[in-house]
C-alpha cells in the first residue's frame, strides 16, 4: 500500500497540537492536586514570600505552571502571522497600544502577546513594522514590480517566524524584574526532551512555516496569470483576511485557536506536494537576484558551467564532472517526484540527475545514453536541458535557474547538444523580468506556457 508522505507529518502535528491544548487546560489543576492546594494558590505563594518564608520546590514550580504560556493566546495569532507576517505584528502591535491607552477592552491586554511587558507594546515597534508592512506590500500590486517582491517574500516569512519566537521569549521576562530560571515541564520522547513553552516554540515554527509555504505557492500561481488586475486583489484579499483573523483574536482567543489549526491542517494535506514547487520556485526568482548581487556588488566569482560545489560523496561517484548545475526534474522519474531538486552532472561522457541525502546513499538516475537527444531550451522563467528519443518525445527535462545565462552556450558545448543556443533566443536577464513578465503575460495565448514551468 502506498503511503502519502504527507500522513506522517499530518498525524504528528495533531498529536503535538491535542498534547499542548489537553495540557494547557489540565496541567494546572492536575499538579495542584497532587502537591495541596496552598502550593497551587499564586496569592498562597505571594503570602509565604511576604512573611518570609522559604519555599519549597514543588512550590516554585506550582507557581511556574500557574503562569504557564497561554496556548490559546500564542496559537491564535499564528495564521495571521503566517499569511501576512509584518501585517499581523503590526495589528497586535496596535491593538496593545490601543488596549494600554483605554480605546480597547482590559482584555486586550490581558492577552500573553498584547500585554505591557510584550515588545509589541512599543510606538517604535508598531511604526517599524508599519513601514515594513508598507514595503513588502507595494511591490505586489502589479505584475512588473511582484517578482522582486516574491524574490525576497522568503526573507519576510522567516522574519515572522523570529519575530513571533521573539514575542513569546520576551513577553515572558518583565522589564522591571530580573529574568528567573524557568521551572518548566517537561516532555520526554526517547532521547529527546523539551519544556512546555519550547515545545509550543517548536510548532509555532513549523505552523508558519507551513501556512506560509502553501500561501507563498498561490502568489506565484497568481502572479503568472494572464488577467494583470489579479496581483493587486489577492493581496488586498490577503491582508483583509488577515485582518479578520485577527479581529476574531482579540475577541476570543479560543476560537482563533481553532481556526488557525484548521487552516494549519488544510496547508498539511497539501504540504508535501507544494513544498517541492515552493523551493523551485523560490530558486527561479531569488537566485538571478541575489546571483546579481553577489558578482555586481561583492565581487563573487562569476558562475561557470562546474564551479557549483558538489557534496563530497558526490564528487568520490562522479569524479572529474565537466558541467554541474542546481537543477529540478521536469518530469517524475523512478525514484524521484516531479520538481525534486538535486545537480545536473556531465561526467565521463554522461549526463546524471544526482540528489544528495544525509547519512543515505545518493540517488541518481542516467539521463543521457544512445538515442537520446540531448537540447538546451531557454525559457522565461527558467531554462532547461531536454532529453528525447528519435521520435521527439520528451523523455526528461533538468530546469535551472537565470543564474546560468551566461553559460548557455558552454553548457551547449558541453553537453554536445544539439541545434544552437545564441543570445537572441535566451530569456531576458534579471533587470528586465518585471517589465518583460508583464508583456508576456498579458500576450499569453491561453495554452498555460508559463504556468506549465512551475506546474
Amino acid at each position: 500500500m502506498k503511503i502519502n508522505p504527507s500522513l506522517p507529518t499530518l498525524l504528528a502535528a495533531l498529536l503535538m497540537a491535542g498534547v499542548m491544548l489537553y495540557t494547557s487546560m489540565t496541567s494546572t489543576h492536575n499538579h495542584a492536586h497532587a502537591i495541596g492546594d496552598a502550593a497551587a494558590s499564586t496569592d498562597s505563594v505571594e503570602v509565604a514570600q511576604i512573611m518570609g518564608l522559604d519555599l519549597t520546590d514543588d512550590q516554585r514550580r506550582a507557581q511556574a505552571l500557574v503562569g504557564a504560556l497561554p496556548v490559546e493566546d500564542v496559537l491564535g495569532a499564528l495564521a495571521p502571522i503566517a499569511l501576512s507576517p509584518f501585517f499581523a505584528l503590526t495589528c497586535l502591535s496596535g491593538a496593545s497600544l490601543m488596549s494600554e491607552a483605554g480605546l480597547l477592552p482590559e482584555s486586550v491586554g490581558n492577552n500573553f502577546m498584547m500585554s505591557t511587558s510584550s515588545p509589541l507594546n512599543n510606538s517604535t515597534v508598531f511604526v517599524g513594522l508599519l513601514v515594513l508592512t508598507l514595503l513588502t506590500a507595494a511591490p505586489k500590486l502589479t505584475k512588473v514590480s511582484k517578482p522582486f517582491a516574491q524574490a525576497v517574500d522568503q526573507v519576510e516569512a522567516y522574519s515572522g517566524i523570529i519575530a513571533a519566537l521573539a514575542v513569546q521569549v520576551l513577553s515572558r521576562v518583565s522589564m522591571d524584574e530580573p529574568a528567573t530560571a524557568e521551572v518548566a515541564m517537561v516532555y520526554s520522547a526517547g532521547l529527546i526532551s523539551m519544556s512546555y513553552s519550547t515545545l509550543i516554540m517548536v510548532f509555532s515554527a513549523i505552523n508558519i512555516f507551513v501556512i506560509n509555504s502553501v500561501k507563498f505557492f498561490c502568489e506565484v500561481m497568481i502572479l503568472i496569470s494572464p488577467i494583470p488586475t489579479v496581483d493587486a486583489f489577492f493581496e488586498a484579499f490577503n491582508k483583509a483576511f488577515t485582518g479578520i483573523l485577527v479581529a476574531v483574536y482579540l475577541i476570543s482567543p479560543w476560537l482563533a485557536t481553532l481556526l488557525n489549526l484548521l487552516i494549519f491542517l488544510i496547508s498539511l494535506m497539501v504540504f508535501s506536494w507544494t513544498y517541492r514547487r515552493v523551493v523551485f520556485m523560490r530558486c527561479v526568482l531569488a537566485d538571478p537576484i541575489f546571483g546579481w548581487i553577489g558578482e555586481a556588488m561583492l565581487r563573487l566569482r562569476r558562475m561557470t558551467v562546474n564551479s557549483t560545489r558538489l557534496p563530497a560523496s558526490v564528487q568520490r561517484e562522479l569524479p572529474d564532472a565537466t558541467v554541474v548545475l542546481k537543477a529540478f526534474l521536469g518530469k517524475k522519474a523512478r525514484g524521484f517526484k516531479k520538481k525534486t531538486r538535486g545537480f545536473l552532472v556531465h561526467s565521463g561522457g554522461a549526463t546524471y540527475f544526482v540528489k544528495s541525502r544525509w547519512f543515505r546513499s545518493n540517488k541518481q538516475i542516467q539521463l543521457s545514453g544512445e538515442g537520446v537527444d540531448v537540447t538546451v531550451e531557454p525559457g522565461f522563467f527558467c531554462h532547461g536541458v531536454a532529453f528525447r528519443d528519435r521520435s521527439g518525445e520528451l523523455l526528461q527535462k533538468a530546469l535551472f535557474t537565470k543564474r546560468y545565462n551566461a553559460n548557455l552556450e558552454a553548457i551547449h558545448r558541453e553537453l554536445q547538444a544539439r541545434g544552437e543556443v545564441t543570445t537572441a533566443t535566451q530569456a531576458p536577464g534579471f533587470q528586465d523580468v518585471g517589465r518583460d513578465l508583464a508583456r508576456t503575460v498579458k500576450a499569453t495565448d491561453g495554452k498555460g506556457t508559463l504556468r506549465s514551468e512551475f506546474s
